[in-house]
């Protein structure tokens, strides 16, 4: 049990290095991955290579995802044609909450990464809202509803890691067909608690009208690369998400003047290599917690106080607890189920909502968007926990009975 005691005191670690330092996420998580070695007893050697090694496969599973992400984002905010998006989202859900809602939903499986999603959203949403109280909710709202679809729909890259760690064959897109209406039932539920919190007369605005038709062209030429591949089985290469993200970009890139272009390249490769940065150092830990005894640790854990089933979930929980990521969350818990008897004991949808619903636990200190809402709302960290944290877990928890229910039917 050496690596569980390892693992508390790294996550102790990193609470200390994010509030008391506030060291940047890369240099925390890498650092974290050389104490969770050191700790487990691991050699020095094989911790540099299974650190490297970690760091590695999420590039070179995300890179070029996060790069055309985070492209497409940053021309439609150098262009003026977020708020177009916002405003023709607005004409047809006629609230603020419900406009937060349903453009992060909406924003964040395209554009591959939740928390790009909420970057560009967030300077349209705090003008939604003369009141600062209720400019606040907005971003919360805009945050957590992002995070679902982010978490719970392919091709995310959440779901998209499960099943590429997991090996998982067959239609991947049948698992939406569960998840797509648990996840519009999470945001339903979000906008109800997020509503009472909206003075009266917020909510009594009148919807404004979209003007630009291109600023959703990338979106169509992405999901459409992904719907003709998916039904056309002669081009099924469409379907590849970093080709779909690559024509996306060149896309959005090609609407737009030449010193937009510029101008949005250069932030938006800046603002991307600080992303992927993050996420490989999440990466590195989560190597290093692979390759060591902490899987065999925490089923040894749950044996006989826990049914298998439930080890999907534990374990993804503790994952995302230890390293905030929930891509490598996806698929480090991957990496280890595969195992486990746990991958032929459970049924493959129950074992992706397992995993996802482990994904929304404890998105706390080791999280890089929790620091981000705490800077952008201006709110203490209770407040955060409060609005951001806890909701999440709550979703986890409504996800982790529905894979249940899914494990039970089928």
């Amino acid at each position: 049990m050496e690596t569980l005691i390892a693992f508390a005191v790294t996550l102790a670690a990193i609470t200390v290095a994010s509030l008391r330092y506030r060291l940047p996420p890369f240099l925390t998580l890498v650092g974290a991955s050389v104490l969770f070695g050191l700790l487990s007893r691991m050699p020095a050697e094989t911790i540099v290579m299974v650190a490297t090694a970690g760091a590695g496969r999420i590039f070179t599973l995300l890179g070029i995802v996060i790069f055309c992400g985070v492209g497409i984002a940053q021309v439609l905010r150098e262009s003026g044609r977020i708020a177009d998006i916002v405003a023709d989202i607005r004409g047809l859900v006629r609230r603020p909450v419900a406009t937060a809602g349903a453009a992060g939903y909406l924003l964040s499986v395209p554009l591959m990464c939740g928390i790009t999603s909420f970057v560009i959203l967030a300077p349209i949403l705090t003008h939604l809202s003369p009141d600062g109280r209720a400019a606040k909710t907005l971003l919360y709202c805009a945050g957590v509803a992002g995070m679902i679809s982010y978490v719970l729909l392919y091709p995310a890259p959440v779901v998209y890691s499960t099943i590429t760690a997991l090996g998982l064959s067959g239609r991947p897109w049948d698992i939406d067909l569960v998840a797509v209406p648990l996840s519009l039932l999470l945001l339903a539920g979000l906008l109800l608690a997020m509503r009472r919190r909206m003075p009266p007369a917020e909510e009594a605005e009148k919807p404004a009208a979209g003007r630009n038709p291109r600023a959703w062209l990338p979106f169509v030429v992405i999901l459409g690369m992904l719907a003709i591949g998916s039904l056309v089985p002669p081009l099924h290469a469409l379907a590849n998400i970093n080709l779909a993200l690559l024509t996306g970009l060149f896309a959005a890139l090609a609407t737009v003047p030449g010193d937009v272009r510029e101008k949005a390249l250069h932030k938006g490769t800046k603002n991307a290599g600080i992303i992927i940065f993050d996420l490989a150092g999440a990466g590195a830990l989560g190597g290093v917690i692979a390759a060591s005894t902490f899987p065999a640790d925490v089923a040894a854990l749950v044996a006989g106080n826990l049914p298998i089933i439930i080890l999907p979930f534990v374990i993804a929980a503790l994952v995302q607890a230890a390293q905030g990521s929930r891509v490598v969350t996806a698929a480090v818990t991957g990496a280890i189920l595969a195992t486990t008897p746990a991958v032929t004991a459970v049924n493959p949808l129950a074992l992706v909502l397992m995993i996802s619903a482990g994904a929304f636990m404890f998105s706390y200190v080791s999280d890089p968007f929790f620091w981000l809402l705490k800077r952008t709302t201006g709110d203490d960290f209770s407040a955060v926990v409060r609005n951001y944290t806890l909701p999440l877990s709550a979703a986890g928890i409504v996800t982790l009975a529905a894979a249940l229910v899914v494990q039970a039917i089928l």
